[in-house]
């Protein structure tokens, strides 16, 4: 739905809510201004003033009820989609400030076996729940910068257009040396591996 069409819509709803709001009070003041006059008496007699006061707000504080609880549920909506509307526009943001690139590798062939994870538990974290550290594999490769999210699954590689082994292949685990990180270590070079844009 087009926005200038879903502001209208918004506008719209809320004249009608107003509009209802005023109306149940003219309702309600109109039911008992009769009611009142047929079975208690005249304005003029004693105690009949407060008796409608007290009648027509009592019923239009009723009828409002219904009217409040949908304008709340719509306020809540209204909330709701600016809410998801303002998260979409930072991440296609951060999108175009921060492109990655991703592929879709099966996390079997990306969780770490036990006696590395037990390695990882052992060595300082990078950032939180994240190690940046280098891998030898047995076939005697050596694949610099990979990224372990929470100490089991290979989530990123550094300069990377696949991931062409398996987490069985793993010889070895040593961690990123900090002050050698390559120059221009850019967002773009990384390849994610779960397959999230």
């Amino acid at each position: 739905m087009p926005k200038n069409s879903k502001s209208s819509q918004t506008v719209l709803w809320w004249i009608g809510w107003i509009v209802l709001t005023i109306a149940s009070f003219f309702v309600s003041c109109a039911f008992w201004t009769n009611f009142i006059a047929q079975h208690v008496g005249p304005m003029q007699q004693k105690d009949v003033p407060i008796l409608w006061v007290t009648a027509v707000f009592g019923s239009w504080i009723v009828l409002l009820i219904p009217l409040i609880i949908v304008m709340y549920a719509k306020v809540d909506k209204a909330y709701e989609d600016s809410r998801m509307a303002r998260e979409a526009a930072e991440l296609e943001k951060a999108r175009h400030l921060f492109p990655i690139r991703s592929v879709l590798v099966d996390p079997k062939d990306r969780l770490l076996e036990s006696r590395w994870r037990d390695t990882l538990k052992s060595l300082p974290e990078t950032m939180k729940k994240g190690h940046l550290v280098h891998l030898v594999l047995r076939d005697g490769r050596w694949i610099e910068n990979v990224f372990i999210h929470d100490k089991k699954e290979i989530l990123g590689i550094y300069n990377a257009g696949s991931m062409d082994f398996k987490s069985q292949d793993i010889a070895g685990v040593e961690p990123a040396d900090l002050s050698h990180l390559p120059k221009n270590f850019n967002t773009e070079n990384w390849l994610r591996l779960d397959g999230v844009l």
